[in-house]
């Protein structure tokens, strides 16, 4: 009696301990108090996004007074990003419905002389319209260079936009292949990647080219064919004389190249042995090359200026608990935000003067509700997929918790080809954490970062090799002893979502739930999606070569044999099906498709579809009903 006592007393305080420990769902996924914080090109003032009222408005801080001041006063609508056109006046820019096209707005620091410079475009487009600042004008405060699309969707044209009126004028016209521009520090035009599409739309290449001064000739630098080695741009040379490049010819790695356009040789600059590396980061002053950043378990810079190699030390010194970046720069170099954040904290901003003496001081926390000691650690891991392939990924484990038969979620990224997870705060994954359940997330085969053997590998692996190594990742959960076998959720979006799908789906003994958000459930629907959207080619010869082609036999036999549409069948698991009805990318019909066959079947599911979310929900209000709902499903089904 008395064993059973003290048994039931144990369960009771345990029940307690979790329920006390418990944080609510705003604590993850509330507006944060503040976030992009950037200077002004003089450094007089700070801007930053944050929350007014329900929508995340744009805020102007005095530094001189350090008194904030909300500049726009949106409602139902959210700043989604911003950029300093000059020292007095902002750009920034707005998405209204889930589209993913924005209205570009401007707006001066003390809130005056608002304007709205283009709108966003209606309707739901594979690739949204859009009007992007490229290059501010330093000399010029009433004009900035511009990219949009308005015309033809993949080929941008360049303008001269007058930032208080919006008139533009065009700058350079696309002649209707060029799918990007590069100019030099003087705000010439004089590097262009043209598309270059086969006939019968079975190969698209990208030629790199290149003129000596905006009026000469261009001449092809490089030719890149799909998923074969290749070079792309990444910036001038200080002098206008060379260009920096990224390339993995010959390395598979991509790395950072400083090339001679009159003698097409190659200097290598920086790159890793195990990693990609991304492109180099400029000084505003003098535009010399200051750093080059990478990712192995953790993000790392390699510094190439001694300068800011030295501030990297004193602020790794200072803060040695968290991974350190300087976020803006003014254009003397002498005032910059740093940003410090870790698995535990979106951040802290610091305000760092580098002149005449390094002095450090605190701005703001990006979110000062979320305190790091009631998070969990997200810790690199690896393990071998069934072939011998090494997989890299992150666990995080409950605070407190042993890594002993824990209920699990898997978390497979989005993309798949070119996208990878990255330590670091995650919401979700500490979300889940502080429910309980051990969160694992893997870089499957096909995942950026990992060179072009890695990624292009992958191609027309959906549902074959990619989700073993997923599958490989749970077994290998389980057989460390960390993961419950009779509760393993899997839970992902967009090709997360298909990996969710066809988890639930091919191996449904590995898996108790599942949440598909946004997610893909049949390849055919998407092939036909994009290719309805592509008149000219590129995209629908990169689909056919990288997912598949419906008219090849073999192709069509596979996209149908790993579409989970056609597998409902062997689900036997709960589902959670979200999506948002604006959705460019993974068209509401996928969820729509799915729903339909489910109740046909007389399968069970639950479900959240919003009419004004599109790829992944953005609205405060729509974010938290979404995960109290998943709150509910994984207490309900692990």
């Amino acid at each position: 009696m008395i064993q059973k006592l003290m048994i039931s007393l144990l369960l009771m305080g345990a029940a307690f301990v979790t329920s006390a420990e418990e944080l609510p769902v705003e604590y993850f996924f509330k507006n944060y108090e503040f976030s992009q914080v950037s200077l002004s090109p003089d450094g007089k003032h700070l801007a930053a996004i944050a929350p007014v009222g329900e929508s995340r408005n744009l805020v102007v801080v005095d530094r001189a007074t350090m008194k904030p001041l909300a500049v726009t006063s949106l409602t139902h609508r959210d700043v989604s990003a911003y950029q300093w056109a000059n020292n007095e006046r902002l750009l920034f820019y707005v998405e209204e419905d889930g589209n993913e096209s924005l209205a570009l707005n401007a707006v001066n620091i003390d809130g005056s002389k608002p304007r709205v410079l283009t709108k966003a475009a209606k309707g739901i487009q594979l690739i949204p319209r859009y009007t992007r600042m490229v290059d501010r004008l330093k000399e010029d405060d009433r004009h900035v260079i511009v990219s949009s699309n308005e015309r033809k969707a993949q080929f941008p044209d360049l303008y001269i936009m007058d930032i208080y009126n919006g008139r533009k004028k065009r700058l350079t016209s696309n002649p209707g292949d060029i799918t990007d521009w590069g100019m030099d520090w003087n705000h010439k035009v004089r590097v262009a990647v043209r598309q270059v599409v086969a006939k019968d739309k079975s190969d698209a290449s990208s030629e790199l080219l290149y003129r000596d001064t905006e009026d000469g000739p261009w001449k092809v630098l490089a030719t890149s064919h799909l998923g074969q080695e290749g070079v792309a741009p990444a910036g001038f040379t200080a002098d206008n004389k060379a260009l920096y490049v990224l390339s993995n010819v010959g390395r598979d790695r991509l790395a950072v190249y400083r090339l001679d356009p009159a003698t097409g040789k190659k200097q290598l600059v920086f790159g890793h042995d195990e990693v990609d590396v991304g492109g180099p980061s400029y000084s505003p002053r003098d535009h010399r090359v200051l750093a080059i950043g990478y990712v192995t378990d953790k993000p790392q810079v390699h510094y190439l200026d001694k300068k800011f190699g030295d501030i990297q030390k004193a602020l790794d010194k200072v803060l040695p608990d968290t991974v350190n970046r300087i976020t803006s720069l003014t254009d003397d170099e002498k005032t910059a935000v740093v940003l410090a954040s870790n698995d535990k904290t979106p951040g802290t901003y610091y305000l760092l003067e580098t002149e005449p003496k390094l002095k450090l001081t605190y701005l703001a926390q990006i979110a000062d509700r979320i305190k790091p000691e009631q998070m969990a650690d997200m810790k690199p891991i690896s393990y071998k997929a069934r072939d011998g392939l090494l997989i890299h990924g992150y666990l995080t484990l409950p605070k407190g918790a042993e890594d002993k038969r824990l209920p699990l979620i898997v978390h497979p990224h989005g993309g798949p080809y070119g996208p990878r997870d990255v330590w670091g705060w995650n919401p979700e994954v500490q979300f889940l954490a502080n429910r309980g359940y051990a969160v694992l997330q893997m870089n499957f085969r096909g995942s950026g970062g990992y060179g072009n053997k890695f990624q292009v590998g992958a191609w027309k692996q959906w549902g074959l090799q990619m989700q073993d190594d997923i599958t490989d990742g749970v077994k290998w959960a389980i057989e460390q002893g960390i993961a419950d076998p009779k509760r393993v959720c899997i839970y992902g979006a967009s090709y997360g979502g298909y990996a969710t799908m066809a988890g639930l789906t091919m191996t449904p003994e590995l898996y108790k739930c599942g949440i598909n958000y946004v997610g893909v459930v049949d390849l055919f629907m998407l092939e036909e999606w994009d290719t309805r959207h592509d008149k000219e080619g590129g995209l629908t010869a990169w689909f056919h070569q990288a997912i598949g082609n419906p008219d090849d036999p073999k192709d069509r036999e596979r996209m149908t044999k790993t579409s989970p549409i056609n597998l409902l069948d062997k689900l036997d698991d709960p589902l959670f099906v979200v999506h948002g009805r604006r959705d460019p990318r993974v068209e509401i019909a996928q969820a729509e498709e799915l729903m339909d066959k489910l109740d046909n079947l007389g399968k069970p599911y639950i479900k959240l579809i919003k009419k004004k979310e599109g790829h992944g929900f953005r609205r405060e209000a729509n974010k938290l009903e979404l995960y109290k709902m998943m709150d509910e499903f994984l207490k309900k089904n692990l």
